[in-house]
């Protein structure tokens, strides 16, 4: 992920706040990745993108939600240039990559979360 000087946007939703804690680090330790909000609420994630006027690089999201993350990925789409999802749960395989970009399977480490992004970005 050696892009100097860049750097790119990120939103988080996932309504278990330890899943977001992690991924928040790791988020850091990239260098180029700048988290700009991280929400439990995947209403409140909803509405945080109807105010924004440029699209956001990375939605990191959580696929078993009160809101399906399938239908929070539908929304908001055309507001992410990249939706990756989290999830704990390996049958979500492929029916994730017709709704996103990448799949991350909880736990994930470090080097899963910056190969995907790098994958993404290269």
């Amino acid at each position: 992920m050696e892009t100097p000087g860049t750097s790119y946007s990120c939103v988080i939703i996932d309504d278990d706040s330890i899943s977001i804690t992690i991924p928040k680090h790791y988020l850091k330790r990239t260098g180029v990745l700048s988290l700009e909000d991280s929400f439990t609420d995947p209403v409140a994630g909803i509405a945080s993108f109807k105010g924004r006027r440029k699209k956001i690089d990375f939605l990191f999201l959580d696929i078993e939600m009160e809101i399906s993350g399938f239908d929070v990925a539908r929304m908001l789409r055309k507001q992410s240039r990249f939706i990756i999802f989290t999830s704990a749960n390996k049958t979500y395989v492929i029916s994730s990559l017709s709704n996103a970009d990448s799949l991350l399977i909880k736990p994930f480490t470090f080097m899963e979360l910056n190969e995907a992004v790098d994958y993404l970005i290269t």
